[in-house]
This record gives C-alpha cells, sequence and structure tokens, in this order.
C-alpha cells in the first residue's frame, strides 16, 4: 500500500500519471483538470483544493465544499450544471452514464438523463457525469457546463478545515510540468505544505535509519519551489528526520540538550536549519542542514 507525500513532485508523477494513462494516451486529461484549476483560482485562489489520495488511489479537484472533478482507475467523475449540457451530452451512450441523489439514498445511476436526480443538495441542478471509456471525445462538449458547476460552488459554498490539509502541492506542480501551465497553489498552500512535512515526518519514525538514508538520497537535492501569491520551498521530510536522528536531541550548536519535549510525539523540539539558505541556492541535502535549539536557530538567522 502507497504512503503518498502530497508535497512530493516525484509521487504524484509516479502514481497520477498511471491514473491517467489508464483513461486517455496524450494529455489531454491533464489538459482538462488544468484549465478548470485555472478557472477556480480565478474566481477565489482561497477556496479550492486538489486533493491526491494518500494511498494514489485517485485525485479529486474540490471547489469550495464540493467535489468537482474525481480520476480513479475505474471511472471518472465530473460534475456539471444540467441546463448547461449540451443536448448531445444528454442522450444514453455506452461511454458515460448520470449519477446522483435522493435525499436518504445510495448513489442512483442511470442511462437515462431524465431519470437521473440532483447530484448535490448544494448545487442546484447539479448532475454527474461517470465516464468509463472515451472521455477525450467528450472534454469540450462537457467543459463549459463544468465551469459553470465550478463557478457556483466557488461562489456559494466554503471549503472545509480537513481539505486543506488534503491539498496536494505535489499534484499541481505535477500538472504543471505536463501541460507546461504555470499553475498557482490556493492562497492557504503554506499551511498544507507544513500539514503534509509534518504527516510525512510522522511516518517515517517507523521507517529504518538504512530505508531514511536511502530516501533522503534519493530525493531531489534542489529544493522545490511552488507558486502562490508568494514563493514557497518546499523542504524534503527525509532530510528533516535525518538531520534530527543524527543531532539525537542535542543541539548541534551549544550542544545543550532541546528545552522541552514535542507535543504528540514526546521527542525533543529541535529545528532544522539550511546553512546555505535554499533560496539562495542551497542544497536540500543532509550536508546542508543542521539540528537547532530555537535560540541557536534565531542567533543563525538574526545574530
Amino acid at each position: 500500500m502507497a504512503n503518498i507525500d502530497r508535497n512530493s513532485v516525484i509521487d504524484a508523477r509516479n502514481y497520477i500519471s498511471k491514473l491517467f494513462a489508464i483513461h486517455t494516451k496524450g494529455d489531454e486529461l491533464a489538459f482538462f483538470l488544468a484549465s478548470q484549476i485555472m478557472v477556480a483560482h480565478e474566481a477565489n485562489p482561497n477556496n479550492w483544493n486538489l486533493n491526491f489520495n494518500l494511498n494514489g488511489k485517485f485525485i479529486r479537484f474540490n471547489v469550495g465544499q464540493e467535489y468537482c472533478i474525481q480520476i480513479y482507475e475505474h471511472e471518472i467523475l465530473v460534475l456539471c450544471l444540467k441546463d448547461e449540457l449540451p443536448k448531445d451530452c444528454k442522450q444514453s451512450h455506452t461511454d458515460f452514464f448520470f449519477r446522483g441523489y435522493t435525499k436518504g439514498s445510495n448513489a442512483i445511476n442511470t442511462a437515462n438523463f431524465n431519470e437521473a436526480p440532483q447530484c448535490l443538495a448544494k448545487v442546484p441542478n447539479s448532475i454527474g457525469l461517470v465516464f468509463n471509456k472515451n472521455i477525450v471525445d467528450w472534454i469540450s462538449a462537457i467543459s463549459e457546463s463544468n465551469t459553470g458547476f465550478i463557478k457556483y460552488a466557488i461562489n456559494h459554498t466554503h471549503i472545509l478545515p480537513q481539505m486543506i490539509g488534503a491539498h496536494s502541492v505535489g499534484a499541481v506542480k505535477y500538472l504543471s510540468e505536463v501541460t507546461g501551465i504555470f499553475l498557482q497553489n490556493p492562497s492557504f498552500a503554506f499551511k498544507s505544505i507544513t500539514e503534509n512535512e509534518n504527516r510525512t515526518i510522522k511516518r517515517l519514525k517507523n521507517v529504518s535509519d538504512t530505508k531514511l538514508n536511502e530516501l533522503a538520497k534519493n530525493h531531489n537535492s534542489q529544493p522545490r519551489k511552488t507558486g502562490t501569491s508568494i514563493s514557497i520551498y518546499i523542504r524534503s521530510p527525509y532530510v528533516i528526520e535525518q538531520a534530527k536522528r543524527i543531532a539525537n536531541g542535542l543541539c548541534q550548536d551549544c550542544g545543550n540538550t532541546a528545552p522541552f519535549l514535542t507535543k504528540g510525539t514526546n521527542e525533543p523540539f529541535l529545528e532544522v536549519h539550511h546553512v546555505v539558505p535554499l533560496s539562495q541556492g542551497g542544497e536540500d541535502t543532509i550536508e546542508n542542514v543542521v539540528a537547532l535549539c530555537p535560540n541557536c536557530h534565531r542567533k543563525r538567522h538574526y545574530g
């Protein structure tokens, strides 16, 4: 079972490329998703997210509180507005079927457009199109209706706190690489990066020193920079954990024991500092970091 680092473009490339390849031979699906992300970001840069499942099973684009595009191995779900679907998309087809819900029921799947109930209560007139094949043939036909769904949902619903922590800057970076389109992250990206970094580091506590050394050596030592309204550098969680293990609870400047234990993990609290700052071309490697107590860390920056 995979354990995804949502900040990692390498993980995104490894898993999302396989999801896309099941459904398309080219990059059409990546372009469709990227273009719809741009629509959402322009409408409200703080009210969407791209959820890359921690087990690599799916990628989900959310606008406000609502899911909008979901890509699984077995299907792709695209949310649209009924009234904005072209006439041909309302006919029965073998490439897709319709999905909706009634109160208290499971999903209702039907090939008959007129039999499909509304899909999401908070987006009136919404309907789900579930593609099992040939989505590329329909992208141009459904794009306008999906755009209508995005604009309504992003202006009438609000993203949930847990969705912020599920955002994947690695997936956004991967889409930018594939399409050549510079995609910005939501305004809350720094918070999501930190939460995902902490989640990955917590998982690494159970990894052996040998495996950790391997992971740290194999990651990209050139720090990845991602875009929101400001630039953010994404650090390697493997190097962070490795530096703390080497320090073994002692500040690598003053030599004193860490001043307190970290809540939750009960481990000595030390901060990992890049000797040559990432913003000045420093590498994200164990040779360029030290684990410091908070006082020594501040001295490095301001002393």
